[in-house]
């Protein structure tokens, strides 16, 4: 890998999982869920940043200073909504004040919120490359100068560089980036509806990837929408419509293509929205691609993801009323085995 502290696949000892707070939480309320995913042998936390909810940076600070062990990350931070050097700024502040613990997401970011901002989104592959090159030169301790895939530098170096740069993840769907994934990052996000056949997927675009990364031994850390209830109606009955409006806007086509839904969702979608979705996708759809239903639907799921090639499940709550309770049972049916 290119920097940061980063295993191979074949030297971790046991597949992670961690969990995904921030959109749809309060800013108050991610003290006490962080330390509760901690106390209950989770291994990470990623901080969202779905505009116009939790911010990601402050929301990984919160937790890094509430918490003692766990991993924390950005997932993830647009490349377009802040200039490199600033994210680069961000990051070596909460990497040196919290050495090995923090690992830096980055990508192009839900466009249509950057549209709603007015903010340019061209060539999303060029500009990831360039402001992952730049940053990792920034946290290295290097000068950067010029205009790099249309972010300009005049002599910028950071002040504090941190000691040990954190590892740098990209989130990716489509195939180009998850290539370019493989050839410059630590770590590869994958979005809150993939299913166990689009991380094979992703796991052999990675493996073909070109130097200088050995992009067959990139972490993958999958991020899976995780609703637990008793009820498999129920669960599902939860989590249609958030489902739903992701899958509306078609920007994961290559994760529907994985379990062959593509052309009926479309139908559906162009007939009715998000609404019509949420009311008639198969209940298939959901179950390859969330973690929800009773204790043990969701440890299954969990492994199949494992299975399929993903290091990391980082479940994403969609409900805080009865969420501590939820992950200290799944807490304890995980640790049990």
């Amino acid at each position: 890998m290119n920097g940061g502290t980063v295993e191979p696949m074949g030297a971790r000892e046991e597949a992670k999982v961690g969990f995904v707070l921030g959109s749809g939480f309060h800013p108050s309320q991610l003290i006490d869920v962080a330390r509760t995913v901690e106390a209950c042998g989770f291994s990470s936390i990623w901080s969202t940043e779905d505009y116009f909810a939790t911010g990601g940076v402050a929301g990984a600070a919160t937790i890094l200073a509430a918490t003692r062990r766990v991993t924390v990350g950005t997932g993830l931070l647009s490349v377009f909504a802040r200039h490199p050097a600033l994210t680069a700024m961000e990051a070596a502040t909460l990497a040196s004040a919290h050495p090995g613990r923090f690992r830096l997401g980055v990508g192009s970011g839900g466009l249509g919120w950057l549209d709603q901002q007015g903010i340019p989104h061209a060539r999303p592959l060029s500009a990831v490359r360039a402001a992952v090159a730049a940053i990792r030169s920034l946290l290295d301790g290097d000068e950067v100068t010029g205009e790099h895939g249309g972010f300009v530098f005049d002599g910028v170096a950071l002040e504090f560089p941190p000691e040990r740069p954190p590892p740098i993840w990209i989130g990716a769907t489509g195939p180009k980036m998850t290539a370019l994934t493989g050839e410059i990052a630590d770590g590869l996000l994958l979005s809150v509806f993939t299913s166990p056949e689009f991380v094979r997927v992703e796991r052999e675009i990675l493996a073909a990837s070109p130097p200088p990364s050995a992009g067959a031994g990139t972490p993958i850390s999958t991020f899976a929408f995780f609703v637990l209830d008793n009820d498999a109606a129920s669960a599902r009955a939860k989590i249609r419509p958030v489902l739903a409006s992701y899958l509306a806007d078609g920007e994961g086509s290559a994760m529907t293509d994985a379990i062959g839904i593509t052309v009926e969702l479309r139908a559906l979608a162009d007939e009715g929205g998000a609404a019509r979705l949420a009311a008639d996708m198969p209940d298939a759809w959901i179950d390859r691609l969330a973690v929800c239903g009773d204790l043990g639907t969701c440890v299954e799921r969990i492994h199949a993801l494992h299975e399929a090639g993903s290091q990391e499940v980082a479940l994403a709550p969609l409900f805080i009323d009865s969420l501590r309770g939820d992950i200290a049972q799944l807490g304890a049916a995980l640790a049990a085995g």
